[in-house]
Parts: structure tokens; C-alpha cells; sequence
């Protein structure tokens, strides 16, 4: 018997025996100064720990010395599985290319050691920060957290790409504020974010919570749209709100001020600072299998389609409408397209965005009108057009079909042909002077067949039956084939985006020429492979380029541009002339050698 303890006591051990390590992370890489950002120490392999060293800086402050804590214990296979981790604030104290030093845990009379973490700071936006200046960060006052405190509510933490949640900072006071400002504002990697209009005025709502009465103000309001799957979180939210002096020394000390103390202070406030914790998500994948016109909408939605005549003539423009309107993201929705007979001559699309943000939901109306001239007579099907969105609430997938166009069209003053998209005239060309004293006027002797007409007679109907038909090929593959409509259209697409950027370049807005040249090469992207590119992270799309067999050349310059444009979309600093107009060339010349391949 006492063999068989000790022999299952050992049993027990390597059951529970896990190679120790301890890894650290950072909710974001790239941060602003005095921006909060989540700091965490995962410890796999064991449990038994109360708390870790942190290395010495001076570059990073922690804001609170409470951590976040979280435990895991799972078995698999027979065998357990055990991890712990902590999670503390921080905020770096100026910029640069910075490193959190290792932390060390110590786990039975044993040091492990983490990682260090490199990390980039860039320059704090002018005027954001409340303690920017030697004297306001004097003025910063520690006020006890049952005075005063921020909570963010979550409409739902759990959620599916696409889908909305709403999120909501209400700050708890029980001290005179007289203002409060935001020192930084948020931008969830990860997410698309719109943002509600919020009465700057502090609010005089009531709540009773743990026990005592708070005046509530809601401070920040706004819907997130995932844009990939995975966890995804939203960094710390910092605030700070001026208190009253008086009502601070107050709440500390109670009234034992004499009457000169009390009337020099009336009048001053300090500045208090606030912290909202981490809020993290769990982003599910849309469900597979995925429509074959599916392409990225999420919420809930109605579909209307018009054309504008049914009968037309030849030259003269018709209108096509389609009007998407609901619930969800109408910024990112994609665009409505139809593929018309290469009878048609079909304009660039208007679309317009009207969105509405009333009564804390994002919803509105997306509407987009594609102008075509018919060249030729005829009874045309113009066919239908779907759009296909995934409803998260019935987790189901939803086609939405317009009717099917017919149109037709009579032969106008438009005598077909091709030529320019105007009306060209041409005055006092149209009859020549005729010669007098011609000496003959018979055709030269060469035979029949030997005549360029004679083949021509035969060649001609050849090359345009030929012609039409892959022409008419290419259009049955476009209506009924997504994906290769997507790529055909890639380098066009491309192209536009590229145009835009250029004119942001010419006027100055380097922000908008950033964010158009990263629309240009996710787009690209997206139609290039028919991927839904807004799901994608920058490293799944370089995994994608290097299955595509691209050059890893292209590869790296391709990356290089989509990160520069990130960062610089949000840094408050200036870029060259020179600098800007080498990366415009830089990414016309990798979207131009991209859609050379296949």
C-alpha cells in the first residue's frame, strides 16, 4: 500500500507538471505620450504567485498599483493546463523608440523572467494632455476612488465581425466638477468607430450605487465595428475633471477649516485624474459557408432598385438607383454595381452616405446612381442585382433581389459606331471640292481577289463576330462570377483611390492622403482576391501576398507603405514634400507590379 501512495503521488505530480514561462505584452505597441495602455504578465505553468517586479524605468509611469487578475485552468488530453495573469495601466512619459525593461515573477524560491517590449511613443497632440506642462502636473490631484470614478458600460462584449456595440463612459462623482476634458481620444485598433454627440455640460442625473448617492454624467458615447475577428480590446480611457478645492478638502478631512482658509479657497480648483479600465471583446468570424455575392455588409437592412424609363433611344442617358437603408456600418458598406451589355456605355457611379445617429443607433442610407448611355437599338434584360447582408441578430445570411430591368431602346439620331462620349461637330468638312478636267474616271485594272476589299468582305465579319462574342463571354463571367468581376475591376478601382490621394497630396491634407492611399492598397487587395478586406489584419494580408507567390520584395514595400499610412493618419507630425511624393510612387508602382501577376 505504501507503495502505491508514493507511487501515485508521483503520478499526481506529472499530471500537474507544466514547464514554466512567463510572457509580457502590450494592448498597443504604437501610443501616445501620457497615453494609457494595458501592460500584462501571463505566467503559464503556475498559479502559485501573488504578484510580479516590474523593471525600472523612467520612461513609463504606472498609473495605478492595482492590477487586473486572471486565472486559467483547463486539461486536455489528460494533462493540466494552468496560467495566471496580471494587468496594469501605464502611460509612457515622453516619446521615442522606448523599451519596457523585464519583469520578474518568483514561483517557489525561483525568478522567472518576461520579456522586455519595444515600444514607439509618439509626440502627445498639442493641448491634449492635461499634465503636459511642469505645472499642471503639479496641479494633478489624487482624489479617492469612491469620489470619483469612470465606468464604462458595454452594450455586448461578445459580437461577430461587423456587428455594432455601444459604448458608454459615465463618470461617478460625488465632488464639485466644474468641467472635465479628455486628454487623448480613443482609436480602437480593430475597429471602426462613430462617434455620438454628447452635451458637454456635467449632468445632474442620480445613482445609487454601493451605497451611496453619485451624480452621473455621461462624458463619451460611440459604436465600434469590428473589422476582424480574434480578441480585440479597447485601450484605457483617461479624463480629467477640475474639482473644486474646497469640496475636496471636504470630502478628505470633513469641515475643520477656519473661516480665511475657507474664503481663500472658494474660488480655486485643481485637476483630477480619471481612469477607465480596458475594455476587451471577443470577435467571432461571420459563419461559413458565406453567400457567393456576400460581400462584408453586417446588420439589418432594406433594398429598393429603379430604373428611372423603360423605353429610351439610342444616345440618351438612363438612370439606374439603388437605395440600401438600415441598421449598421453604412460607411463601410460596399458598393452596389451592375454589369451592363457592352451595348451601354456606363459612367462613373454617384454615391452618397446620409447617416443618422439618433437615438444611440448608427443606421442611414446609402444610395448609389450609375448613368448609362445605350449605343444601339434593341430590347435589352439589364438582369437583376442582389445584396447580400449577414444579419447577427437571426445569425443568418439575407439576400435582398431588385426586379429585373428591361429596357428598351429605338434608334435616335446616335448612329452607333463608338467614338468620344460627346457630340461631335464638324462644319464645312462634309463636302469637298469636286475636281473638273479629270482625265478618266475608270478604276484601274486589278483583279477581284486580289483586292484588299475581297478579304476584307471576309475578315471584317470574322474579327467583330469574334470580338462580340468574348466581349459578351467576359460579361456572362462578370454577372455570374463575383470573384473575377472583383479582380478585373482591382487595378481601376485602385487607380481611382490613387487619383484622390493625389489631390489630397497637391492641397496639403496629408491626414485624408494617408487614409485615401490606405483605402487604395486594402481595396486593391480585397478585389484582387475576393477577400473581405476589412476583416483582414496587416499580417494576414502579408501571409496572403506570400501564398499569392509575390515577390517578397513587392512584399515588404507593399507592407512598409500600408504601415506608414497608419501611423501617420493619427501622428500629430509633419512629413516632407519629398517624402510624400516618393510614397505615392511607391505604392502606384507596387499596385501596378501586383496586378501584373496571377
Amino acid at each position: 500500500m505504501f507503495f502505491i501512495l508514493i507511487a501515485l503521488a508521483f503520478q499526481i505530480r506529472s499530471l500537474y507538471a507544466q514547464d514554466i514561462s512567463v510572457t509580457a505584452s502590450a494592448s498597443d505597441k504604437t501610443v501616445y505620450e501620457n497615453e494609457p495602455f494595458s501592460y500584462t504578465i501571463t505566467v503559464k505553468g503556475s498559479m502559485d504567485f501573488s504578484g510580479a517586479s516590474l523593471g525600472k524605468t523612467e520612461d513609463f509611469e504606472l498609473l495605478s498599483n492595482r492590477t487586473g487578475t486572471s486565472e486559467n485552468f483547463s486539461i486536455v488530453n489528460g494533462k493540466v493546463f494552468r496560467s495566471k495573469s496580471l494587468a496594469y495601466t501605464m502611460v509612457a512619459k515622453k516619446s521615442g523608440k522606448l523599451q519596457i525593461p523585464a519583469a520578474v515573477v518568483k514561483i517557489d524560491g525561483k525568478a522567472y523572467s518576461s520579456n522586455s517590449i519595444e515600444m514607439t511613443v509618439l509626440k502627445g497632440q498639442g493641448g491634449a494632455s492635461a499634465g503636459s506642462g511642469a505645472q499642471d502636473s503639479k496641479e494633478l490631484l489624487s482624489v479617492p476612488k469612491d469620489q470619483i470614478f469612470i465606468k464604462p458600460v458595454v452594450s455586448k462584449t461578445k459580437l461577430y465581425v461587423g456587428e455594432a456595440a455601444t459604448v458608454t463612459y459615465k463618470l461617478y462623482y460625488r465632488v464639485n466638477i466644474s468641467r472635465y476634458e479628455q486628454t487623448q481620444d480613443i482609436k480602437p485598433e480593430g475597429f471602426w468607430k462613430e462617434e455620438f454627440d454628447i452635451d458637454k455640460q456635467v449632468a445632474s442625473e442620480t445613482e445609487y450605487m454601493n451605497g451611496a448617492m453619485y451624480r452621473v454624467a455621461t462624458i463619451k458615447k460611440f459604436q465600434v465595428f469590428p473589422t476582424r475577428s480574434g480578441v480585440l480590446q479597447i485601450s484605457p480611457y483617461r479624463a480629467i475633471c477640475e474639482v473644486m478645492k474646497t469640496d475636496v478638502m471636504r470630502n478628505r478631512w470633513g469641515l475643520s477649516m477656519n473661516f480665511d482658509q475657507l474664503f481663500n479657497s472658494l474660488d480655486k480648483t485643481l485637476k483630477a485624474e480619471v481612469f477607465a479600465p480596458a475594455i476587451r471583446f471577443d470577435v467571432m468570424p461571420l459563419p461559413e459557408p458565406k453567400p457567393k455575392d456576400f460581400n462584408g455588409a453586417v446588420g439589418e437592412y432594406t433594398f429598393e432598385a429603379s430604373l428611372d424609363k423603360s423605353e429610351a433611344m439610342t444616345g440618351t442617358p438612363v438612370t439606374l438607383k439603388f437605395n440600401v437603408s438600415g441598421k449598421g456600418n453604412i460607411a463601410t458598406l460596399p458598393d452596389i454595381d451592375i454589369t451592363l451589355p457592352g451595348e451601354f456605355e456606363k459612367y462613373e457611379p454617384k454615391v452618397t452616405r446620409n447617416i443618422d445617429k439618433k437615438n444611440d443607433v448608427i443606421s442611414g442610407t446609402k444610395t448609389v446612381e450609375i448613368v448609362a448611355i445605350p449605343r444601339a437599338s434593341g430590347d435589352f434584360n439589364l438582369g437583376k442585382v442582389n445584396f447580400t447582408y449577414f444579419n447577427p441578430d437571426t445569425r443568418k445570411y439575407v439576400t435582398l433581389s431588385s426586379p429585373e430591368f428591361k429596357l428598351k431602346v429605338e434608334q435616335g439620331t446616335y448612329s452607333g459606331g463608338g467614338g468620344d462620349k460627346r457630340d461631335i461637330t464638324r462644319f464645312g468638312t462634309d463636302i469637298r471640292f469636286i475636281k473638273s478636267g479629270a482625265e478618266s474616271l475608270a478604276l484601274p485594272e486589278t483583279p477581284l481577289y486580289r483586292s484588299i476589299l475581297f478579304y476584307s468582305a471576309f475578315l471584317i465579319p470574322v474579327a467583330a463576330y469574334t470580338f462580340f462574342a468574348l466581349q459578351k463571354r467576359r460579361e456572362d463571367k462578370m454577372r455570374g462570377d463575383v470573384a473575377f468581376a472583383r479582380s478585373y475591376k482591382a487595378t481601376p478601382e485602385a487607380k481611382k483611390h490613387l487619383k484622390v490621394a493625389a489631390q489630397f497630396l497637391k492641397s496639403g491634407q496629408q491626414k485624408e492622403f494617408f487614409a485615401e492611399l490606405e483605402t487604395a492598397l486594402t481595396k486593391f487587395i480585397g478585389n484582387k482576391y475576393n477577400i473581405l478586406e476589412l476583416a483582414m489584419t496587416k499580417e494576414e494580408i502579408k501571409n496572403l501576398l506570400v501564398s499569392k507567390n509575390v515577390p517578397q520584395d513587392i512584399i515588404d514595400r507593399f507592407m512598409y507603405i500600408l504601415k506608414t499610412s497608419e501611423v501617420y493618419r493619427y501622428a500629430p507630425i509633419q512629413e516632407t514634400q519629398e517624402n510624400l511624393d516618393a510614397l505615392y510612387e511607391d505604392a502606384e508602382k507596387t499596385i501596378s507590379e501586383i496586378s501584373k501577376l496571377t
